[in-house]
């Protein structure tokens, strides 16, 4: 971080909810709220006629039967027919701080009830410039610009725009086998999963490079060597390497700092751009940005984010600032969206949640014990782990698909939600909120052990009672 004189918006023009009264009126509304969603509950045959009725409006079923009643406290969640769940992965991450926290529900409240619902490039208001410049602040001397964006598939077509202007006629991408990066049509040519693309036409040429493979001490020289060959066979064409630091829907797939910088200098040697996309690490790894977690920041050039900041942005060096008309849009994000994303970054930093000894880092260590226990308490059970600080996943036994989703299906049945990443094998991923307490992480491991054995006896799976 610094103090250059450039941030100092914040100073300048502080947020409406430092205004005692303002505050204490939001905080009014959000308890009265909280009273009445505390009432509500659907009998259990509506709440399945609700689901099954939101899924026809969808076109498909919800992946799991859930129907949130809007009442909830830190992983704590209410479901709409009573029944209470414990999230163990906050939305696939947005829900930082879990559910029903009042600091962000006041600042929510205040910004709905100032001036507009959503803001846009033309005309952007006080939480566009906070969120932005806080941003700026965090991403180190080298990414200067910043972008704000919706969804993180919109952040990442920003990028990729930007990256093709600043490096044409090149228009080839270096991408991770096992990759994901979104939904829009170029991202999904960039995602590693087929099934994903079906019946569409492919327009990006993407080269797949092997990820890190822990088992393999040759990986490293594996993946540099791939990268040359696509760099001899394509010269003059390869734009940029889109690197997950910590691979999401690809199974939370984690590599050493040494696996990403050798990648890395081969990239900017050869004039190709390092894009690096943090959509769902950010936040999670110990430091705000996952780069700076591993010490990559001297190589990035340019970086997306989003997920905790309840929409997204694109950061790029100067070198990648695009020109003018390239990126644009009517909508930035919701003032909700930017308010509390800014106040979730203040959070982060003055709340000790950053660096060795934060509390993303104590948290990382306590789901580390809380594991070890368990695989000793359920041996052969427990297999591969992988993740970085509080983005982790494990192996239910082989990682046969069958068995993994049966057992989020019993974890559910118990009074906990995880979800699946990857395929082969398939793992259980958690994305806790970062200030999940002992009791609920106990709770949470607790279920997860009673879903295990079930799951276990009813296919003669370990551990054998």
């Amino acid at each position: 971080m610094t103090d250059d004189s450039r941030f100092r918006f914040a100073h300048d023009l502080p947020p409406l909810d430092a205004e005692p009264a303002v505050r204490e009126a939001a905080r009014a509304l959000v308890e009265a709220v909280r009273q009445a969603t505390g009432r509500r509950t659907l009998p259990a045959a509506r709440y399945t006629a609700a689901l099954e009725t939101l899924g026809r409006v969808r076109g498909q079923p919800l992946a799991l039967p859930l129907l949130a009643s809007g009442d909830g406290s830190g992983a704590r969640v209410r479901l709409a027919d009573g029944r209470p769940v414990l999230d163990l992965v906050s939305g696939i991450g947005p829900y930082v701080f879990g559910h029903g926290d009042p600091d962000l529900l006041e600042t929510a409240v205040v910004a709905a009830a100032s001036d507009v619902v959503f803001q846009g490039h033309v005309l952007p208001g006080p939480e566009y410039a906070r969120l932005a410049e806080s941003l700026a602040r965090h991403a180190g001397p080298r990414l200067t610009t910043v972008w704000l964006s919706l969804s993180g598939s919109m952040a990442n077509e920003n990028a990729w725009k930007t990256i093709l202007q600043k490096r044409a006629p090149a228009d080839e991408v270096l991408a991770f086998e096992h990759a994901f990066h979104g939904r829009t049509l170029a991202m999904a040519a960039l995602t590693d999963r087929p099934e994903y693309r079906e019946g569409l036409p492919v327009r990006e040429t993407v080269h797949r490079v092997p990820f890190h493979d822990p088992t393999d001490p040759h990986s490293t020289q594996k993946s540099v060597d791939s990268v040359e060959r696509a760099l001899a066979a394509r010269p003059g064409r390869i734009a940029a390497m889109c690197f997950e630091l910590v691979q999401g829907e690809g199974g939370f797939n984690d590599a050493p700092p040494a696996f990403f910088r050798a990648l890395m200098e081969r990239c900017r040697r050869a004039g190709v751009a390092v894009w690096v996309d943090e959509i769902q690490t950010f936040a999670r790894t110990g430091e705000l940005f996952a780069f700076r977690t591993l010490g990559l920041e001297d190589l990035v050039d340019v970086v997306t984010v989003g997920k905790i900041l309840q929409g997204s942005a694109m950061l790029v060096s100067d070198d990648y600032r695009p020109r003018p008309k390239l990126v644009a849009g009517t909508w930035a994000g919701a003032s909700v969206g930017m308010a509390v994303g800014a106040r979730i970054l203040e959070r982060l930093e003055q709340g000790g949640y950053l660096g060795p000894e934060g509390r993303v880092a104590h948290l990382a260590g306590a789901i580390d014990r809380a594991f070890e226990a368990l695989a000793a308490r359920c041996p052969g059970a427990i297999g591969g782990r992988s993740g970085l600080g509080a983005m982790q996943a494990f192996v239910a036994w082989d990682g046969d698909p069958a068995h993994t989703n049966e057992l989020i299906a019993c974890c559910l049945e118990e009074g906990v939600l995880f979800q699946t990443a990857g395929s082969r094998p398939m793992k259980v991923r958690l994305l806790p909120p970062l200030d999940l307490t002992e009791e609920e992480l106990d709770s949470a491991f607790a279920a997860l052990e009673r879903a295990i054995r079930r799951v276990a006896s009813r296919y003669g799976l370990p551990p054998h009672d």
